[in-house]
């Protein structure tokens, strides 16, 4: 128990001092315009997904974060998207909401450089006033803070049939009280890194690695290797986080369009039994979702005459046979 208080302590001391923490989801692979504006409908033409992740259980004050994203293509080359996310642990609460919007340079029918931006406001509430001090009107604890302020995100996101990769920085933008640390604030940046690949194993089975990783300055890289292996409509992982945590879980695809997933951690170091367990809860709705069994990395990027309405290769390759017939 004293380990569990003493956790909590540290992270809501450090909190206000160091830069907005950048949620993170176990299932990530599912949820990649959370972080990443650029990833807008990159699995569906319209989706929405709802995450909850409750982490430490039975520890009070622990985190417990709710997201949810919705997404939608206007044409092959745009998509626009809300996201929404609500962070509390212990005294300190955060919200966010943002619009967001990517374009596309298409290459192929499932291929495509994506680049994105995100615009919105948080809300950061620090009530130290309502901790419970040894000392009564402990002036370190005297003052809470209700913030509201501009914050923006930026992508970038590479598509293939069976594999992607992309780039964000999810918070430009700091949302401590005050101090050095406060604003537009580059060496306190969060860059995050993801990538997956479907590899085919069997009729209607496949393996698919996906990681992501974490990095902003003076601290150690963060990252989640996720194993899964899709059979059919069910898919089974297994991963890390580096942590020191255990990754697993399963999901459930229906009818095509409608996903259901369960993650769980579970901490292998010192303090696991401090902390306790992780869970974790997604649900999505896809239109249809494109990395399924059936039509697998589907994603029809045609206008309604049938033809690429922007395909930079079919560009290319015109300009160059009408160079040559000039020559």
């Amino acid at each position: 128990m004293k380990k569990g208080l003493l956790i909590l302590l540290l992270i809501a001391l450090t909190l206000p001092t160091n830069a907005q923490n950048v949620f993170r989801y176990s299932q990530f692979n599912f949820l990649k315009s959370m972080y990443n504006p650029a990833a807008l409908a990159s699995d569906a033409q319209l989706s929405a997904d709802l995450v909850y992740r409750n982490q430490w259980v039975g520890l009070a004050g622990a985190p417990t974060t709710i997201g949810m994203n919705v997404a939608s293509e206007l044409n092959s080359n745009m998509a626009l998207g809300i996201n929404f996310c609500s962070d509390k642990i212990g005294l300190n609460q955060s919200t966010s909401v943002s619009a967001m919007y990517s374009y596309r340079m298409v290459f192929a029918n499932r291929q495509y450089l994506s680049l994105g931006l995100g615009i919105g406001a948080d809300n950061v509430i620090y009530d130290y006033a309502a901790a419970s001090t040894t000392m009564p009107n402990d002036p370190a604890f005297s003052q809470s803070y209700n913030l509201w302020k501009l914050n923006t995100s930026l992508g970038a996101y590479y598509r293939t049939a069976k594999g992607y990769v992309g780039f964000s920085i999810p918070q430009l933008f700091q949302q401590t009280p005050s101090g050095p640390e406060s604003g537009f604030t580059i060496p306190r940046w969060h860059y995050m890194l993801i990538g997956g690949y479907f590899f085919e194993i069997g009729k209607n089975a496949y393996f698919n690695p996906n990681i992501q990783l974490k990095y902003t300055k003076n601290a150690p890289i963060q990252g989640d290797i996720l194993l899964r292996g899709v059979f059919g409509s069910v898919g089974v992982s297994l991963g890390y986080r580096t942590e020191n945590a255990l990754i697993a879980g399963a999901d459930f695809l229906i009818a095509g369009k409608f996903r259901v997933g369960y993650s769980f951690n579970y901490g292998i170091g010192s303090l696991t039994r401090a902390k306790g367990a992780s869970h974790e809860v997604h649900l999505g709705f896809g239109l249809p979702y494109y990395y399924t069994s059936d039509t697998f990395g589907d994603g029809k990027f045609l206008s309604k005459n049938g033809k690429f309405k922007r395909n930079y290769q079919l560009r290319y390759n015109r300009s160059n046979n009408l160079h040559r017939v000039k020559s």
